[in-house]
């Protein structure tokens, strides 16, 4: 019986730039401090008592553990010479990120956990981050997770925590979300050699740690 295989897809050269910028916008670590925004300075009531020095202060916690840090370790990997490129593309290349993001995250939730006065949910927010993250870094050694697909699975999941927990009905924060969520695993289908199984696996680790993290 002859294999049927499948036709690779091209798409036309604006398809492909389009979805590389979205893949850069909505790179993993940058969801982070997206995240850590929404919380702070777009949410109507999680923050209403702090000054803006205050919720910019947090923010800059979230964005100097959660991207400088782990972007610097990317960075001395490949020019030590340890990764071939920025894109960590094999499975082998993210072991060592990996760890440096689940500690760098695991920071920031035992910052905020221990600052007073900081709203429980920015400190689940950092815990839902750091589990997935290690989840991550597990199922990593059976398949190529998408961490794209996890980090949007996590705002996905930061939004339904807050529509959970009452602080806001739902709406224009969901759909935002479920947006953000259908164009950025579109645009690594596109982009990336990931299966729809590393992405939605990678959304749904992602968005069930958020959940998690709220009873926990």
């Amino acid at each position: 019986m002859i294999e049927q295989q499948t036709a690779p897809v091209f798409f036309p050269p604006w398809v492909t730039r389009g979805a590389g910028f979205i893949s850069v916008l909505f790179h993993p670590l940058f969801i982070g401090a997206m995240m850590a925004a929404y919380l702070l300075f777009i949410h109507p009531s999680y923050f209403i008592g702090f000054s803006d020095r205050a919720r910019l202060m947090k923010l800059l916690i979230v964005i100097n553990n959660n991207v400088f840090f782990p972007l610097v370790v990317v960075g001395l990997l490949r020019g030590l010479g340890f990764n071939k490129s920025f894109l960590l593309k094999t499975q082998k290349e993210r072991i060592v990120p990996y760890i440096a993001s689940i500690t760098f995250f695991f920071w920031s939730y035992y910052v905020f956990k221990n600052q007073t006065g900081t709203p429980e949910v920015m400190v689940g927010m950092c815990r839902g981050m750091f589990l997935s993250a290690a989840a991550s870094l597990l199922l990593n050694n059976y398949f190529k997770i998408s961490m794209h697909a996890v980090g949007i699975g996590g705002l996905l999941g930061l939004v339904t925590v807050s529509i959970l927990d009452g602080s806001q009905y739902a709406g224009i924060p969901v759909l935002a979300a479920l947006f953000l969520s259908g164009i950025t695993i579109t645009s690594r289908k596109i982009v990336s050699d990931h299966s729809w199984f590393d992405l939605i696996s990678g959304l749904l680790v992602g968005f069930l740690f958020q959940l998690i993290s709220l009873w926990i």
